[in-house]
């Protein structure tokens, strides 16, 4: 196992009703004819007929059906279990997984980076389809599921684009458009078809550019642009990138998500931009971020003047991002260096 390139494994999210089994349907009706795919499909209720659909869909593919619970917990053995079985039956080109509308897939991303899962799949493209027409129902806006659905996505695929109207469309493009962080994409669907291609985004520099500075004494290489059919290994951790444009200035690192920050020193970093001549970042305007930390991924925000902090379901990476007004670019050493020295491990990697 340990010598076979890694399997792909895409999760298909989105709240009920919203499409995903008529996407899988597609994608993998439109799959490569010399591919055997496989599909793990979980059900909130205990009679599947989501598989019974996919398995209809083509040749050349497996479809695991778990009903009844849900496969998102950790602590649930059944998608571990329903991984393991498909891989000795026929080791598959690529896994498609397909949680129920009820369940918080964060979990599956957790289950995915377990140091056992992780030699044997590769997490790829987290898909999220949306049907517009739900912003102006609360019985989604206000689900924490839902929410969380969004966060995790990569790509946000915005479905049944032809029952919506285009105030509807629009903004549900302004809402994925706000989401930090950024999506890799977001595009239109009708009836779940949207371009397979989609899959296999780099996922690593896309919301960044293609350069980054590096730090010094923190080993920062630029990441390098990513092939669609398969992505080139993700760059070295951690890596920083900044943007002028007129009096405005950023500075944004991304950290590998094993990387683990502690809960309460980033508080206590966000509190301190109260005080943002201490980093030497007068009219600093905004700091936001999202970290895995040791109780749990948190996004932390500041804004006038008001540090919050709050569980997230983001998983790809930890990233954390300033804005500033300043006639000139800040120097923004005193700001990294308070920032590596809230890692778990951060005051020996602070001079490695």
């Amino acid at each position: 196992m340990t010598d076979l390139p890694k399997i792909p494994v895409n999760l298909v999210t989105g709240f009920l009703g919203v499409g995903k089994t008529s996407a899988l349907t597609r994608l993998l009706a439109d799959k490569p004819a010399d591919q055997y795919w496989a599909v793990v499909v979980n059900e909130f209720g205990e009679i599947g007929i989501d598989g019974a659909t996919l398995s209809a869909a083509g040749s050349n593919l497996n479809v695991a059906e778990v009903p009844g619970g849900c496969i998102c917990c950790t602590t649930s053995p059944m998608l571990r279990t329903a991984l393991t079985r498909l891989v000795h039956a026929r080791r598959p080109d690529r896994i498609l997984i397909e949680p129920s509308g009820l369940g918080h897939p964060a979990g599956i991303v957790d289950l995915l980076r377990d140091p056992m899962l992780a030699k044997a799949f590769s997490l790829r493209a987290v898909v999220t389809l949306v049907d517009p027409r739900h912003l102006d129902d609360t019985r989604y806006t206000t689900h924490q599921t839902w929410r969380d659905q969004l966060e995790l996505a990569d790509v946000l695929v915005l479905n049944k684009t032809d029952l919506a109207d285009a105030e509807q469309l629009a903004r549900a493009r302004r809402m994925g458009e706000a989401l930090f962080p950024e999506k890799l994409a977001i595009v239109e669907a009708v009836n779940g078809a949207f371009d397979p291609a989609l899959l296999d985004l780099a996922l690593d520099a896309r919301r960044w550019g293609d350069t980054v500075q590096r730090p010094a004494g923190h080993g920062l290489t630029p990441p390098r642009r990513a092939s669609t059919a398969e992505p080139e290994p993700a760059p070295a951790y951690p890596w920083r990138k900044t943007q002028s444009s007129l009096d405005s200035h950023s500075c944004g690192w991304v950290f590998d998500p094993e990387t683990m920050f502690v809960s309460y020193q980033l508080a206590e970093l966000f509190e301190a931009f109260n005080q943002p001549e201490h980093f030497g970042l007068a009219g600093l305007t905004r700091a936001k971020g999202v970290f895995h930390t040791e109780r749990d991924w948190y996004r932390f925000d500041w804004v006038d003047g008001m540090p919050a902090a709050a569980i997230s379901a983001y998983r790809r990476d930890s990233r954390f991002e300033v804005i500033v007004q300043s006639a000139t670019p800040p120097d923004w050493a005193a700001l990294e260096a308070a920032l590596f020295a809230t890692r778990l491990d951060g005051a020996a990697n602070l001079n490695p």
